[in-house]
């Protein structure tokens, strides 16, 4: 590295606040050189976050030097340190063996009067997140604090009563009550194995003749109970492969300011629930919306070509009439179903997983959505309620 970014690198931690520890993380000593920096690069980027470092950058640090074990010669590390204008830096080894990752890291402070001249330290995490892992244990000691983790899904029990859900008919045993209707070709009603109704969904077929079917539903050109034969495809071109199917809950009012549990029986690996937020947008709009143009009997040209008076007044009429046609999405979150396990499996979680539903949020809509592996998967017992408490 010339001269010049030394001075660069020194400026830069010079001019950071007063209360940062610049700091440089070399790259790990492994075997798998790969491996060895990406831990390194886990730790400078999970590190940045926090205010009170200033963290030398990956390619800055790479220009300096290459990796070094953990036990290198401290003056080594500190002429490094003083080149890159950082007070303190981690070095260290990493050895794998199999899933089993351990670090040997060395933390060393080159402050003035310091008394603390930093530590080693073994830290060892196995499975398919050791890196992350450790990353976020090396942060923690560095930072003599717990390092916040995410909420998980599990994390809080699930009401043994509930309550009444604030949906309808989430376990389809009034039919379509309170949900779009089947289409008959890719969504189904019917009797569930063992009593009581379900939702079967297919994602494994021809994407171009099941959107022109479901754009002729939509327009109000098509029967659900005359559906067309559709092709079987089971292609990164089916309908598996690119939109997936939605099946809608009607509208439900929301509740800012409050939690939820969205509960339901799934069959079938892969598929989401969805629930969305939505908000009214009719101030907003600049056109009328597909549907709306069809029942008028106006095309685009001609809805575009009168005066802009009489375009607000359609749609300001539109909206009146159909408010729900000009709500927007706002906020979403989904419950995953994402096993390995057969056969029906119930999942239970809370949302926001921390605060509570955004202020802006007007109304709710469950969508239960397949997707890939093209197949067929069941729905049952799909039920949202509202959580006593808020965290």
């Amino acid at each position: 590295m010339t001269w010049m970014l030394a001075i660069i690198l020194s400026l830069a931690a010079a001019e950071s606040p007063a209360c940062k520890e610049a700091i440089i993380v070399l790259d790990f000593a492994c075997q798998d050189a790969q491996a060895g920096s990406a831990l390194a690069d886990s730790i400078r980027l999970r590190l940045a976050r926090h205010e009170e470092w200033f963290v030398l950058d990956k390619q800055a640090t790479m220009d300096l030097c290459g990796p070094l074990e953990a036990n290198a010669p401290v003056d080594q590390v500190a002429r490094l340190a003083g080149r890159a204008g950082c007070n303190s830096a981690i070095i260290g080894t990493l050895d794998i063996q199999g899933d089993r990752h351990t670090a040997t890291v060395t933390k060393m402070n080159f402050f003035e009067l310091a008394d603390d001249k930093g530590w080693t330290r073994e830290f060892v995490e196995t499975g398919q997140r050791a890196r992350p892992m450790i990353a976020r244990r090396v942060v923690e000691a560095l930072r003599e604090s717990p390092e916040w983790i995410p909420p998980q899904y599990g994390d809080e029990a699930a009401p043994e009563d509930p309550g009444k859900p604030v949906n309808v008919n989430g376990d389809f045993e009034n039919g379509a009550a309170g949900w779009d209707r089947p289409d008959n070709a890719a969504i189904f009603h019917e009797p569930r194995p063992g009593g009581g109704n379900c939702i079967r969904i297919r994602t494994d077929l021809a994407r171009d003749p099941w959107l022109q079917y479901s754009r002729a539903l939509l327009l109000g050109s098509a029967d659900p109970e005359h559906p067309p034969q559709i092709a079987t495809d089971t292609s990164y071109g089916s309908v598996a492969g690119l939109e997936g199917v939605h099946y809608r809950s009607e509208f439900i009012k929301a509740q800012p300011g409050r939690r939820y549990w969205l509960s339901a029986e799934v069959n079938g690996s892969g598929p989401k629930i969805f629930v969305k937020g939505f908000r009214d947008c009719s101030d907003q709009a600049q056109g009328l919306p597909e549907r709306s143009m069809h029942e008028l009997q106006i095309s685009p040209a001609a809805f575009a070509a009168l005066e802009e008076a009489k375009r607000r007044e359609l749609i300001a009429a539109d909206a009146a009439k159909h408010p729900q046609r000009y709500l927007r999405e706002c906020y979403r979150w989904y419950l995953n179903f994402r096993t390995e396990k057969t056969g029906w499996v119930k999942q239970t979680e809370v949302f926001p997983p921390r605060g509570a539903l955004p202020e802006n949020v007007q109304w709710l809509q469950v969508q239960i959505y397949a997707y890939w592996p093209p197949g067929t998967y069941y729905f049952d017992n799909v039920h949202l309620y509202i959580a006593d408490d808020v965290h």
